[in-house]
């Protein structure tokens, strides 16, 4: 045989527990079954509460308590769709009065390039007669 057949042997070969292992075994079985236990109590804590608040969704109760969400629901959505309907309106008028000044300004441009226009072509005559009357003499 070659070394790693006689390792794994060696790995695999039966040994005998210690001495204390049945004490161990049966420790770890009881700290497992206390811990059992305790999840069981805490799933009981977590229950009550949980019966508690089942508790107010039942008539009479859930009557009340169900007529207050709808309520109260209701009102944040009226309000919520109103505000949104306010907001969108707002942004229309803001889009309305950029759009009228932008035209505006567009309008004062072209009058501006107007009177340039009449200005240089009044300079520019001028100059041509300027031309033509030194031509001339």
């Amino acid at each position: 045989m070659n070394r790693f057949e006689d390792e794994l042997k060696n790995a695999l070969r039966r040994e005998e527990p210690s001495a204390d292992f049945t004490d161990r075994l049966m420790a770890r079985i009881a700290a497992e079954a206390g811990a059992e236990r305790q999840k069981d109590k805490e799933k009981e804590g977590r229950r009550d509460w949980w019966q508690t608040v089942t508790a107010l969704f039942q008539p009479p109760q859930m009557k009340w308590a169900m007529a207050g969400a709808m309520a109260a629901l209701l009102i944040a959505s009226v309000v919520g769709v109103n505000r949104y309907r306010e907001y969108r309106e707002e942004k229309r008028q803001a889009e309305i009065a950029a759009e009228a000044e932008g035209q505006r300004a567009k309008e004062q441009v072209m009058f501006a390039m107007r009177i340039a226009s009449a200005k240089l072509n009044v300079a520019q005559k001028k100059v041509k007669d300027t031309l033509q009357h030194d031509d001339g003499k």
